[in-house]
């Protein structure tokens, strides 16, 4: 095998596989990144069983052949060549040799024919949609997932297709994030999977460097992402999702409309002095006025008023002020609507220029 690339082409098709995988694996093997050199082109592959990212891009090759050389190693190496400069990559017998310019490396391999793939897997779902809306939908609910949760399910992110849209629904029991985004034209009818924390991770950083549409298939345990030179695919969580539409009220006796910055920024005056370990703030609305305060065992305190544009009803209430500012910081509009319907009921936090895609629920707590 031997083939010649330019190195920023290089470094970026390693940077998307290099994620997937593992420095340390029980299976040595799953350390490496596959490669394979044909037909004009280079493809690298990475995987650890769970998550796999294939990828793609023009190469002059002059020896066909497949390797698999330590991932994050090799990228390492590509990084620090010069830049601009064409990379020659050649595998001599058991190692895989590394040039450019006056610099060389030799670096061990292992046998193409010993890299694991993931299953073939019959697709039940197929649709295409905008790789920038999917990842919107990733990114306004993914903070809300759980971290090892007992409750497996809720360590990861649910996607939703009905008829002519997709949602994104994340929750940790304290908080949840829903975000719903129109397919216009396309009917894939109704399916629930639960796509895991790394795979989560993956896809979002693959969406971010993606234009165009992309294509998505589900199936009962996988979920598959499509670029023009990129194939994501990761395992599913084997679980039942809750049922969000539970948690997220349709209707709220109070509404109260605030400056999305202004919020913002006074909770995170007030919570510089939060209790480190419950990130505790107390909020009353008492007409025109929003006051929130808090304290720490330490006996430090803070308190800050926001005047409200319309008044509302008297009400008191606590939150963790870091779930309540990433909420508020995931909605775009200059405005946000909080509403209520008791101190024992989740708070809803949404855009209150009437944006429904992205709606989100924080639950209160005991201050």
């Amino acid at each position: 095998m031997r083939l010649t690339m330019p190195k920023e082409e290089l470094v970026k098709r390693l940077s998307m596989v290099a994620g997937v995988v593992e420095r340390r694996q029980t299976r040595p093997i799953l350390s490496n990144v596959l490669i394979e050199a044909g037909q004009g082109k280079v493809s690298l592959t990475g995987t650890d069983l769970e998550v796999e990212m294939v990828t793609w891009a023009q190469a002059q090759v002059t020896q066909e052949g497949a390797t698999t050389v330590p991932g994050r190693k090799f990228l390492d190496i590509v990084r620090a060549l010069p830049a601009h400069s064409e990379v020659d990559i050649q595998r001599e017998e058991d190692r895989l040799k590394i040039s450019a310019g006056r610099s060389r490396f030799l670096v061990s391999t292992m046998p193409a024919v010993d890299f694991p793939s993931i299953d073939t897997v019959a697709w039940e779902v197929n649709f295409a949609v905008d790789g920038a809306v999917l990842r919107k939908l990733i990114e306004k609910t993914q903070f809300c997932m759980a971290q090892q949760d007992v409750r497996y399910y809720l360590n990861g992110l649910m996607l939703e297709t009905m008829t002519g849209s997709l949602k994104a629904v994340a929750a940790d029991g304290h908080r949840l994030a829903l975000c719903e985004e129109r397919l216009e034209g396309i009917d894939v009818g109704e399916k629930q999977v639960i796509v895991p924390r790394k795979g989560v991770v993956e896809m979002t950083r693959f969406l971010a460097g993606t234009e165009g549409p992309v294509e998505v298939r589900l199936a009962s345990n996988h979920i598959r992402v499509e670029g023009q030179d990129v194939v994501f695919t990761s395992k599913l969580i084997d679980g039942r999702f809750p049922d969000y539409n539970r948690v997220v009220p349709n209707k709220v006796q109070e509404v109260a409309v605030l400056g999305r910055d202004m919020l913002r920024e006074m909770l995170g005056r007030v919570g510089v002095v939060s209790s480190e370990k419950h990130r505790g703030v107390r909020l009353v609305f008492s007409g025109t006025v929003l006051t929130a305060s808090t304290h720490n065992p330490e006996r430090d305190e803070a308190s800050e008023e926001l005047a409200l544009g319309k008044a509302v009803g008297n009400f008191e209430v606590g939150f963790n002020v870091g779930y309540l500012v990433e909420a508020i910081s995931a909605i775009e509009g200059e405005e946000i609507e909080m509403g209520w319907n008791d101190i024992n009921s989740g708070c809803r936090i949404r855009d209150a220029a009437g944006d429904g895609t992205a709606v989100y629920v924080v639950m209160p707590m005991r201050l």
